[in-house]
């Protein structure tokens, strides 16, 4: 989904520099994993030399597999959940259901249902569920859910750096919704969330709505020696405009230009995303 100027970006991974540990896809997506399984993302090191793509169907197959192995519980918790009014279903659900439990059984509610009992529980419990929600299985209540308070659940989310959590939901969530959320995060924020956002075509609107001040923290972000691999995927998404933009903030930054091509002699932040920065 395409927000204001409509992204033609194609979505892809900037590729790593000599002296790289890891192609930044496959990290991004052994992060996504590891959320899945619910394990550290070093459990899953050894899984390093596993394509992208390979990685991804496994992480469709094992979300898969976890929904089905309880479905039966969730289609009879669901189907409670429908019997009662939403006041009551919600405040069952807050005071009874694990965020596991609730999160199975938003999957497979009406929207509208799953959306009026949102609307009366408190943001942590929200954050909670968000957490265990598989976004592919719930579009319809993703893409509802009122803007004020998708940037609510979105700022709790960041304070727990839940950033796959997050990344996952932008596909999902309406266009204003994002932008509310957007707004709530800082630039380097921003950047942890980019990396293993499940779709990076929009990644060009995303950055088309940030102020000057969140496209700075983004930048002083890597100049400090961090995130250049968060950055490389950013510009790689980016139409010219925008990265022009981001190169004029580059430049802006004392000493950021500089950590910027240190940090590709470095091999940590690949030649040609500068370049695109730079305009060279």
């Amino acid at each position: 989904m395409s927000g204001a100027g409509g992204s033609t970006a194609r979505g892809v991974r900037a590729s790593g520099g000599r002296g790289t540990a890891a192609n930044p896809s496959v990290t991004a997506e052994l992060r996504k994993l590891a959320h899945r399984l619910g394990v550290a993302p070093d459990r899953l090191d050894f899984l390093a030399g596993v394509p992208a793509e390979d990685l991804r169907a496994l992480r469709a197959q094992a979300g898969e597999m976890l929904f089905r192995a309880d479905k039966h519980f969730f289609v009879r918790i669901a189907a409670l959940t429908r019997a009662v009014p939403s006041v009551i279903a919600a405040k069952l659900a807050e005071l009874t259901l694990p965020p596991l439990l609730a999160a199975r059984t938003t999957e497979l509610l009406d929207p509208a249902k799953a959306v009026d009992m949102c609307s009366r529980l408190p943001d942590g419990y929200l954050a909670d569920v968000a957490a265990a929600l598989e976004p592919s299985r719930c579009t319809g209540v993703l893409g509802t859910i009122p803007p004020a308070r998708a940037a609510a659940i979105a700022r709790v989310l960041a304070g727990r750096k839940e950033w796959v959590v997050i990344g996952g939901f932008v596909s999902c969530m309406s266009w204003e919704a994002v932008v509310a959320s957007v707004e709530q995060l800082n630039g380097e924020q921003l950047l942890r969330i980019a990396f293993v956002l499940e779709d990076l075509a929009r990644l060009d609107d995303i950055t088309q709505v940030l102020t000057d001040g969140q496209l700075d923290e983004m930048v002083r972000a890597c100049a400090q020696g961090r995130l250049w691999a968060e950055l490389a995927t950013v510009v790689a998404n980016l139409r010219p405009e925008r990265a022009a933009r981001l190169g004029e903030r580059l430049r802006a930054i004392a000493g950021a230009l500089e950590a910027a091509r240190q940090a590709v002699a470095a091999g940590t932040f690949p030649a040609p995303a500068l370049a695109r920065l730079t305009g060279a």
